[in-house]
Protein backbone atom coordinates (compact mmCIF):
# COMPACT_ATOMS: atom_id res chain seq x y z
CA UNK A 1 0.00 0.00 0.00
CA UNK A 2 2.78 1.99 0.08
CA UNK A 3 3.49 2.11 -3.47
CA UNK A 4 0.17 2.66 -3.62
CA UNK A 5 0.40 6.00 -1.85
CA UNK A 6 3.69 6.95 -3.37
CA UNK A 7 1.83 6.48 -7.12
CA UNK A 8 -1.32 8.52 -5.62
CA UNK A 9 1.18 11.79 -4.68
CA UNK A 10 2.76 11.47 -8.22
CA UNK A 11 -0.61 11.34 -10.09
CA UNK A 12 -2.10 14.44 -7.52
CA UNK A 13 0.72 16.12 -7.80
CA UNK A 14 0.91 16.04 -11.97
CA UNK A 15 -2.66 16.55 -11.70
CA UNK A 16 -2.76 20.29 -9.25
CA UNK A 17 0.66 21.55 -10.87
CA UNK A 18 3.04 24.81 -10.11
CA UNK A 19 0.79 26.93 -11.81
CA UNK A 20 1.25 30.38 -10.29
CA UNK A 21 -2.15 32.23 -10.59
CA UNK A 22 -2.75 35.55 -11.55
CA UNK A 23 -4.53 38.51 -9.30
CA UNK A 24 -7.99 38.29 -8.38
CA UNK A 25 -9.98 39.94 -10.71
CA UNK A 26 -13.94 40.19 -10.28
CA UNK A 27 -14.60 38.07 -13.97
CA UNK A 28 -14.95 34.54 -13.83
CA UNK A 29 -15.31 31.73 -16.54
CA UNK A 30 -17.53 29.27 -14.56
CA UNK A 31 -18.61 28.09 -11.24
CA UNK A 32 -18.87 25.44 -8.53
CA UNK A 33 -21.65 25.51 -6.38
CA UNK A 34 -21.45 29.19 -6.32
CA UNK A 35 -17.44 29.25 -5.87
CA UNK A 36 -15.99 31.35 -9.32
CA UNK A 37 -13.27 30.10 -11.29
CA UNK A 38 -11.77 33.50 -11.95
CA UNK A 39 -10.40 34.71 -15.64
CA UNK A 40 -7.30 35.19 -14.45
CA UNK A 41 -6.84 31.83 -13.14
CA UNK A 42 -8.04 30.45 -16.44
CA UNK A 43 -5.74 32.60 -18.65
CA UNK A 44 -2.84 31.96 -16.65
CA UNK A 45 -3.00 27.99 -17.11
CA UNK A 46 -4.40 28.20 -20.43
CA UNK A 47 -0.86 30.23 -21.53
CA UNK A 48 0.73 27.89 -19.84
CA UNK A 49 -0.80 25.46 -21.96
CA UNK A 50 0.31 27.17 -24.85
CA UNK A 51 3.36 27.89 -24.07
CA UNK A 52 3.96 23.83 -23.62
CA UNK A 53 2.26 23.64 -27.20
CA UNK A 54 4.71 25.55 -28.77
CA UNK A 55 7.89 23.91 -27.50
CA UNK A 56 6.38 19.97 -27.92
CA UNK A 57 3.99 20.51 -30.57
CA UNK A 58 4.09 23.38 -32.29
CA UNK A 59 1.97 21.94 -35.02
CA UNK A 60 -0.96 21.50 -32.78
CA UNK A 61 -1.59 25.27 -32.63
CA UNK A 62 -1.71 25.78 -36.18
CA UNK A 63 -5.09 23.93 -36.53
CA UNK A 64 -8.08 25.98 -36.42
CA UNK A 65 -9.75 26.10 -32.63
CA UNK A 66 -6.69 24.73 -31.07
CA UNK A 67 -7.18 27.38 -28.85
CA UNK A 68 -10.38 26.71 -27.73
CA UNK A 69 -9.64 22.72 -27.78
CA UNK A 70 -6.82 23.92 -25.00
CA UNK A 71 -9.37 26.44 -23.08
CA UNK A 72 -11.80 23.44 -23.26
CA UNK A 73 -9.46 21.11 -21.29
CA UNK A 74 -8.37 23.70 -18.75
CA UNK A 75 -12.15 24.57 -18.30
CA UNK A 76 -11.98 20.59 -16.75
CA UNK A 77 -8.68 21.15 -15.09
CA UNK A 78 -10.31 23.65 -13.23
CA UNK A 79 -13.47 22.59 -12.46
CA UNK A 80 -11.88 19.30 -11.00
CA UNK A 81 -9.70 20.77 -9.06
CA UNK A 82 -12.54 23.13 -7.39
CA UNK A 83 -14.10 20.10 -6.77
CA UNK A 84 -11.55 19.01 -5.11
CA UNK A 85 -10.93 21.53 -2.91
CA UNK A 86 -14.41 21.78 -1.51
CA UNK A 87 -13.96 18.26 -0.90
CA UNK A 88 -10.75 18.38 1.12
CA UNK A 89 -12.43 21.48 2.48
CA UNK A 90 -15.93 19.54 3.82
CA UNK A 91 -13.76 16.79 5.17
CA UNK A 92 -11.94 19.25 7.27
CA UNK A 93 -8.35 17.98 5.90
CA UNK A 94 -5.91 19.43 8.15
CA UNK A 95 -2.28 20.67 6.74
CA UNK A 96 0.56 21.80 8.88
CA UNK A 97 3.14 24.18 8.47
CA UNK A 98 5.91 21.81 8.41
CA UNK A 99 4.17 20.32 5.11
CA UNK A 100 3.59 23.61 3.65
CA UNK A 101 7.46 24.17 4.10
CA UNK A 102 8.71 21.36 2.21
CA UNK A 103 6.31 21.60 -0.49
CA UNK A 104 7.72 25.27 -0.98
CA UNK A 105 11.19 23.79 -0.82
CA UNK A 106 10.15 21.06 -3.69
CA UNK A 107 9.12 23.55 -6.07
CA UNK A 108 11.98 25.86 -5.39
CA UNK A 109 14.81 22.73 -6.05
CA UNK A 110 12.89 23.38 -9.63
CA UNK A 111 14.51 26.84 -9.86
CA UNK A 112 18.17 25.39 -9.16
CA UNK A 113 18.83 25.32 -13.01
CA UNK A 114 19.80 29.23 -14.50
CA UNK A 115 17.36 28.97 -18.02
CA UNK A 116 20.20 31.46 -19.39
CA UNK A 117 23.31 29.58 -18.63
CA UNK A 118 21.96 26.05 -18.73
CA UNK A 119 23.64 24.99 -15.42
CA UNK A 120 23.03 24.33 -11.75
CA UNK A 121 22.75 27.74 -9.83
CA UNK A 122 21.49 26.25 -6.36
CA UNK A 123 21.86 30.01 -4.91
CA UNK A 124 19.78 32.05 -7.70
CA UNK A 125 16.99 29.14 -7.08
CA UNK A 126 14.98 32.03 -4.54
CA UNK A 127 15.57 34.80 -6.68
CA UNK A 128 13.90 32.54 -9.44
CA UNK A 129 11.41 31.19 -7.74
CA UNK A 130 10.26 34.82 -6.04
CA UNK A 131 9.96 36.18 -9.81
CA UNK A 132 8.12 33.55 -11.18
CA UNK A 133 5.79 34.27 -8.40
CA UNK A 134 6.40 38.40 -8.97
CA UNK A 135 6.03 37.69 -13.06
CA UNK A 136 2.15 35.95 -12.31
CA UNK A 137 1.58 38.33 -10.00
CA UNK A 138 1.22 36.47 -6.89
CA UNK A 139 2.16 37.23 -3.13
CA UNK A 140 4.25 34.81 -1.37
CA UNK A 141 1.60 34.43 0.67
CA UNK A 142 -1.33 33.55 -1.59
CA UNK A 143 0.86 31.24 -2.70
CA UNK A 144 1.05 29.11 0.58
CA UNK A 145 -2.31 29.29 0.91
CA UNK A 146 -2.68 28.10 -2.51
CA UNK A 147 -0.14 24.78 -1.65
CA UNK A 148 -1.79 24.15 1.30
CA UNK A 149 -5.29 23.31 -0.87
CA UNK A 150 -3.49 21.41 -3.08
CA UNK A 151 -1.95 19.12 -0.31
CA UNK A 152 -4.78 18.95 1.59
CA UNK A 153 -6.41 17.59 -1.84
CA UNK A 154 -3.36 15.34 -2.03
CA UNK A 155 -3.69 13.86 1.63
CA UNK A 156 -7.75 13.62 0.94
CA UNK A 157 -7.39 11.46 -1.99
CA UNK A 158 -4.95 9.58 0.13
CA UNK A 159 -7.87 8.76 2.33
CA UNK A 160 -10.48 7.78 -0.34
CA UNK A 161 -8.14 5.69 -2.42
CA UNK A 162 -6.45 3.92 0.16
CA UNK A 163 -9.27 1.42 0.46
CA UNK A 164 -10.64 0.88 -2.77
CA UNK A 165 -7.59 0.52 -5.02
CA UNK A 166 -7.41 -3.10 -5.80
CA UNK A 167 -3.15 -4.05 -5.45
CA UNK A 168 -1.70 -5.52 -8.73
CA UNK A 169 -0.92 -8.71 -8.91
CA UNK A 170 1.77 -10.66 -10.58
CA UNK A 171 -0.67 -12.09 -13.21
CA UNK A 172 -2.25 -8.96 -14.06
CA UNK A 173 1.11 -7.86 -15.10
CA UNK A 174 2.03 -10.86 -17.14
CA UNK A 175 -1.42 -10.84 -19.12
CA UNK A 176 -0.05 -7.22 -19.95
CA UNK A 177 3.22 -8.48 -20.78
CA UNK A 178 1.70 -11.28 -23.32
CA UNK A 179 -0.51 -8.87 -24.74
CA UNK A 180 2.79 -6.27 -25.56
CA UNK A 181 4.61 -9.11 -26.81
CA UNK A 182 1.65 -9.77 -29.26
CA UNK A 183 1.70 -6.88 -30.40
CA UNK A 184 5.71 -6.33 -30.98
CA UNK A 185 6.28 -10.14 -32.61
CA UNK A 186 2.70 -9.20 -34.79
CA UNK A 187 0.76 -12.28 -33.46
CA UNK A 188 -1.65 -11.47 -36.02
CA UNK A 189 -4.45 -13.96 -34.27
CA UNK A 190 -3.94 -12.87 -30.94
CA UNK A 191 -4.41 -8.98 -31.95
CA UNK A 192 -7.32 -9.74 -33.68
CA UNK A 193 -8.87 -11.58 -30.40
CA UNK A 194 -8.10 -7.90 -28.32
CA UNK A 195 -9.26 -6.02 -30.75
CA UNK A 196 -12.62 -7.73 -29.88
CA UNK A 197 -12.40 -8.57 -26.99
CA UNK A 198 -10.99 -5.33 -25.70
CA UNK A 199 -10.39 -2.61 -27.81
CA UNK A 200 -9.18 -0.43 -24.88
CA UNK A 201 -6.50 -2.66 -23.61
CA UNK A 202 -5.05 -3.43 -27.52
CA UNK A 203 -4.41 0.59 -27.51
CA UNK A 204 -2.63 0.37 -24.25
CA UNK A 205 -0.69 -2.91 -24.85
CA UNK A 206 0.83 -0.95 -28.42
CA UNK A 207 1.80 2.27 -26.92
CA UNK A 208 3.98 0.12 -24.38
CA UNK A 209 5.13 -1.48 -27.22
CA UNK A 210 5.97 1.27 -28.90
CA UNK A 211 7.65 2.66 -26.51
CA UNK A 212 9.57 -0.18 -25.58
CA UNK A 213 10.57 -0.61 -29.40
CA UNK A 214 12.05 3.30 -28.67
CA UNK A 215 13.83 1.45 -25.72
CA UNK A 216 15.29 -1.70 -27.38
CA UNK A 217 16.65 -0.43 -30.38
CA UNK A 218 19.73 0.18 -31.51
CA UNK A 219 20.95 3.76 -30.05
CA UNK A 220 24.01 5.63 -29.74
CA UNK A 221 25.60 8.58 -27.37
CA UNK A 222 26.64 11.72 -29.13
CA UNK A 223 28.02 15.30 -28.30
CA UNK A 224 26.06 17.51 -30.45
CA UNK A 225 27.05 21.34 -31.41
CA UNK A 226 23.86 23.06 -32.34
CA UNK A 227 24.09 26.05 -35.24
CA UNK A 228 20.17 27.24 -36.01
CA UNK A 229 19.17 28.57 -38.64
CA UNK A 230 15.30 29.54 -39.23
CA UNK A 231 13.53 29.86 -42.39
CA UNK A 232 13.26 33.79 -42.50
CA UNK A 233 17.39 33.76 -42.51
CA UNK A 234 19.21 35.75 -45.40
CA UNK A 235 20.93 33.32 -47.28
CA UNK A 236 24.40 35.44 -46.85
CA UNK A 237 23.65 34.48 -42.92
CA UNK A 238 22.77 31.11 -43.48
CA UNK A 239 26.54 31.05 -45.34
CA UNK A 240 27.77 32.59 -42.02
CA UNK A 241 26.44 29.94 -40.33
CA UNK A 242 27.78 27.37 -42.45
CA UNK A 243 30.98 28.82 -42.22
CA UNK A 244 31.09 28.82 -38.50
CA UNK A 245 30.24 25.40 -38.57
CA UNK A 246 33.39 24.17 -40.29
CA UNK A 247 35.55 26.72 -38.05
CA UNK A 248 34.45 24.75 -35.20
CA UNK A 249 35.37 21.85 -36.82
CA UNK A 250 38.82 22.75 -37.77
CA UNK A 251 39.48 23.37 -34.27
CA UNK A 252 38.28 20.25 -32.68
CA UNK A 253 40.29 18.59 -35.35
CA UNK A 254 43.05 21.08 -34.23
CA UNK A 255 43.33 19.78 -30.81
CA UNK A 256 40.08 21.10 -29.09
CA UNK A 257 37.92 19.35 -26.63
CA UNK A 258 34.36 18.61 -27.63
CA UNK A 259 33.21 19.62 -24.84
CA UNK A 260 34.59 22.94 -24.46
CA UNK A 261 33.38 23.15 -28.04
CA UNK A 262 29.86 22.93 -27.10
CA UNK A 263 30.42 25.54 -24.01
CA UNK A 264 31.64 27.89 -26.13
CA UNK A 265 29.75 27.49 -29.33
CA UNK A 266 26.37 25.51 -29.33
CA UNK A 267 23.05 27.47 -29.41
CA UNK A 268 20.98 24.58 -27.54
CA UNK A 269 20.96 26.55 -24.65
CA UNK A 270 19.06 23.75 -22.83
CA UNK A 271 21.95 21.19 -23.52
CA UNK A 272 24.74 22.95 -21.59
CA UNK A 273 24.17 21.13 -18.28
CA UNK A 274 24.43 17.83 -20.38
CA UNK A 275 27.70 18.91 -22.28
CA UNK A 276 25.62 18.82 -25.23
CA UNK A 277 25.36 14.67 -25.16
CA UNK A 278 22.06 13.02 -26.15
CA UNK A 279 20.55 9.89 -26.87
CA UNK A 280 19.79 9.29 -30.92
CA UNK A 281 17.33 6.29 -31.53
CA UNK A 282 17.91 4.57 -34.74
CA UNK A 283 15.10 5.78 -37.13
CA UNK A 284 14.24 8.58 -35.62
CA UNK A 285 16.44 11.31 -35.90
CA UNK A 286 16.82 13.50 -39.34
CA UNK A 287 17.45 11.32 -41.70
CA UNK A 288 21.49 12.81 -42.69
CA UNK A 289 21.98 12.96 -38.67
CA UNK A 290 20.63 9.26 -38.33
CA UNK A 291 22.58 8.17 -40.88
CA UNK A 292 26.12 9.61 -39.93
CA UNK A 293 25.33 9.21 -36.16
CA UNK A 294 24.58 5.00 -36.88
CA UNK A 295 28.01 5.05 -39.75
CA UNK A 296 30.78 6.53 -37.48
CA UNK A 297 32.98 4.85 -35.25
CA UNK A 298 32.87 5.87 -31.44
CA UNK A 299 35.24 8.66 -30.65
CA UNK A 300 34.77 10.19 -34.01
CA UNK A 301 33.44 13.95 -34.95
CA UNK A 302 31.29 14.51 -37.98
CA UNK A 303 31.50 17.19 -40.60
CA UNK A 304 28.75 20.04 -40.51
CA UNK A 305 25.25 18.20 -40.95
CA UNK A 306 22.75 20.40 -42.42
CA UNK A 307 19.15 20.18 -41.46
CA UNK A 308 16.34 22.03 -41.84
CA UNK A 309 16.76 23.74 -38.99
CA UNK A 310 20.34 24.06 -38.87
CA UNK A 311 23.63 22.76 -39.09
CA UNK A 312 25.26 19.84 -36.75
CA UNK A 313 28.55 18.33 -35.31
CA UNK A 314 28.42 15.31 -33.40
CA UNK A 315 30.38 13.02 -31.29
CA UNK A 316 29.93 9.27 -31.29
CA UNK A 317 30.51 9.02 -27.89
CA UNK A 318 29.18 5.36 -27.17
CA UNK A 319 26.93 2.81 -29.04
CA UNK A 320 24.32 -0.02 -28.16
CA UNK A 321 23.08 -2.65 -30.40
CA UNK A 322 19.39 -3.43 -30.27
CA UNK A 323 18.02 -6.11 -27.73
CA UNK A 324 15.22 -8.05 -26.60
CA UNK A 325 13.32 -7.26 -23.54
CA UNK A 326 11.71 -10.43 -21.36
CA UNK A 327 9.18 -10.30 -18.80
CA UNK A 328 11.17 -10.53 -15.89
CA UNK A 329 13.43 -6.87 -17.40
CA UNK A 330 10.17 -4.95 -17.14
CA UNK A 331 8.00 -6.76 -14.52
CA UNK A 332 8.43 -3.86 -12.08
CA UNK A 333 7.75 -0.93 -14.21
CA UNK A 334 4.28 -3.18 -16.06
CA UNK A 335 3.20 -3.50 -12.23
CA UNK A 336 3.46 0.45 -11.42
CA UNK A 337 2.23 1.14 -14.89
CA UNK A 338 -0.85 -0.76 -13.69
CA UNK A 339 -0.85 0.26 -10.29
CA UNK A 340 -1.03 4.06 -11.85
CA UNK A 341 -3.82 3.57 -14.16
CA UNK A 342 -5.99 1.85 -11.38
CA UNK A 343 -5.29 5.21 -9.08
CA UNK A 344 -5.77 7.76 -12.34
CA UNK A 345 -9.45 5.86 -12.65
CA UNK A 346 -10.16 5.72 -8.84
CA UNK A 347 -9.32 9.64 -9.01
CA UNK A 348 -11.44 10.54 -12.11
CA UNK A 349 -14.34 7.91 -11.11
CA UNK A 350 -14.00 10.23 -7.46
CA UNK A 351 -14.25 13.56 -9.43
CA UNK A 352 -17.09 12.07 -12.03
CA UNK A 353 -19.26 11.10 -8.77
CA UNK A 354 -18.58 15.00 -7.02
CA UNK A 355 -19.12 16.03 -10.72
CA UNK A 356 -22.67 14.57 -10.65
CA UNK A 357 -23.46 15.79 -7.55
CA UNK A 358 -22.08 19.18 -7.77
CA UNK A 359 -24.06 22.89 -9.27
CA UNK A 360 -21.32 24.07 -12.08
CA UNK A 361 -22.11 26.67 -14.36
CA UNK A 362 -19.43 27.16 -17.26
CA UNK A 363 -20.10 31.44 -18.52
CA UNK A 364 -16.90 31.00 -20.87
CA UNK A 365 -17.80 31.45 -24.71
CA UNK A 366 -15.50 30.32 -26.87
CA UNK A 367 -15.32 31.05 -30.24
CA UNK A 368 -16.12 27.64 -31.86
CA UNK A 369 -19.61 27.39 -30.01
CA UNK A 370 -21.04 29.28 -32.86
CA UNK A 371 -20.47 26.04 -35.65
CA UNK A 372 -21.69 23.85 -32.20
CA UNK A 373 -25.00 25.90 -31.69
CA UNK A 374 -26.89 24.71 -34.77
CA UNK A 375 -26.16 21.55 -34.27
CA UNK A 376 -27.09 21.55 -30.32
CA UNK A 377 -30.73 23.29 -31.64
CA UNK A 378 -31.18 20.03 -33.44
CA UNK A 379 -30.94 17.79 -30.80
CA UNK A 380 -34.59 16.91 -29.03
CA UNK A 381 -34.61 17.17 -25.09
CA UNK A 382 -32.90 13.33 -24.81
CA UNK A 383 -30.01 14.25 -26.76
CA UNK A 384 -29.13 17.02 -24.71
CA UNK A 385 -29.77 14.79 -21.33
CA UNK A 386 -27.26 12.42 -23.49
CA UNK A 387 -24.76 14.77 -24.27
CA UNK A 388 -25.04 16.46 -20.83
CA UNK A 389 -24.39 13.11 -19.52
CA UNK A 390 -21.08 12.56 -21.65
CA UNK A 391 -19.83 15.78 -20.63
CA UNK A 392 -19.64 15.11 -17.37
CA UNK A 393 -18.12 11.68 -17.70
CA UNK A 394 -15.01 12.98 -19.47
CA UNK A 395 -12.30 13.16 -16.91
CA UNK A 396 -12.83 9.31 -16.27
CA UNK A 397 -12.48 8.78 -20.17
CA UNK A 398 -9.57 11.15 -20.15
CA UNK A 399 -8.23 8.77 -17.38
CA UNK A 400 -8.86 5.71 -19.14
CA UNK A 401 -6.49 7.00 -22.14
Amino acid sequence: MKKANKLILAVLLAVAGVHLQAKVMESSVATVNGQPILASEYDNYLQSAVEQYQLAAPQFLEQPYAKDILGREVIKELISKELLYQAAEEEKIQVKDSEIDAGVNEIKARFIIDETTGQQDPKGADKRFNEALKKQGMSFKTYKKKLSKDIAVRKLMEQKLQTSIKPVEEADAKALYEDVEAVMKNKTKKIKALEKENPTRLKEAQAIAAKLKQLTAEQVRIGHIYLAVTKDMKPEDVKKKEELAKQIKKEIDDGMDFSAAVKKYTEDKNALASGGDMILIKGVAPKAIDEKAFSLAVGKVSDPIKSDVGFHIIKIKEKRAERSVSYDDIAKDLAQYLAQQRVQLAIAEYIADLYDKADVKVTIQFESDALLAPQADSKDDSQKADAKKEEKTDAKEEAKK
